[in-house]
């Protein structure tokens, strides 16, 4: 057991240095096309553009930061805790961090909780009476009791305690949150627009547009097709062939490859070339 906690705490301390100092995605006037021909708009979360304060060609997927100064491929959000945004570049020392930290977490509550209850038995508070006011007579010590009067007794252990309480529920839920819309083929970034396509459907103005005559699927996903918001007001001229998506489960994220294949690219992200090293290898 000693052996894989501080084997936990090495991965903990290394994932989170990583995470820290290596580059995130940073989109540069070097590495653009490549970036660019990583992911390709898919005409309902992202298109063509431009990033208006880079004044580079703006990736699929990635978002400027305006933190760090720059557009970050495949961005997920920038980190107060790491002083740098997470992308597809880092996000794998990111997700390694959260699940070792709440592997500590989880132990080191198992480790007090044990703590408490043998001090409880050492201290022979298991059979201790106290008088209750409210019975008028001698009762046994709970065990709310009895940690609460360990607790008040040893000062950093009850500090630690609670803070155990707190931090390990929390960081369980955020490493259960960012596995999961990892192994979905979404980030944090994009769970917003989601949400504004989600608002779209309802208002009735996302379309499947087909190019090849395209339907439905056994699971209910459109498909062979793209698609596009189509406002209302122009609804009636536009002569594509189209079908109206009424549920979100309707629409197919392009970018979700199936939840290993999406784990799989942050694990082992593609590299990035630049310019200069294309001329190389010419």
């Amino acid at each position: 057991m000693l052996i894989t906690i501080s084997l936990a705490l090495a991965v903990n301390m290394v994932s989170y240095t990583l995470a820290c100092i290596k580059d995130p995605g940073v989109v540069s006037a070097e590495n653009v096309d490549s970036a660019c021909a990583l992911f390709t708009p898919d005409q309902l979360l992202y298109f063509e553009a431009k990033c208006r304060t880079c004044r580079l060609r703006k990736p699929a997927r990635s978002k400027h930061c305006s933190a760090c100064g720059h557009c970050i491929q495949m961005m997920d959000h920038h980190c107060i805790w790491l002083n740098s945004c997470v992308g597809l570049h880092n996000a794998r020392y990111f997700l390694l961090f959260l699940a070792s930290f709440a592997a500590i977490c989880v132990y080191g509550s198992y480790i007090f909780a044990t703590i408490l209850l043998e001090l409880r038995h050492t201290r022979g508070l298991m059979d201790s009476m106290v008088w209750d006011d409210d019975a008028m007579e001698m009762v046994k010590l709970s065990l709310k009791s009895s940690i609460l009067f360990l607790m008040d007794e040893n000062v950093l252990l009850a500090v630690i305690t609670v803070l155990l309480m707190v931090l390990a529920p929390a960081i369980l839920f955020f490493a259960a949150y960012q596995f999961r819309i990892s192994m979905l083929g979404y980030t944090s970034n994009e769970e917003s627009k989601w949400l504004n396509v989600a608002d779209a459907i309802k208002d009735g103005v996302v379309f499947c547009i087909h190019s090849d005559g395209g339907a439905s699927t056994s699971s209910g996903v459109m498909d062979g097709g793209v698609f596009q918001i189509v406002e209302k007001e122009d609804q009636e001229a536009d002569l594509r062939a189209k079908t109206l998506v009424t549920h979100l489960s309707q629409v197919k994220n392009r970018y979700d490859r199936g939840a290993w294949q999406n784990l799989a690219l942050l694990m082992f992200p593609p590299q990035i070339q630049s310019r200069t090293s294309k001329l190389h290898i010419h």
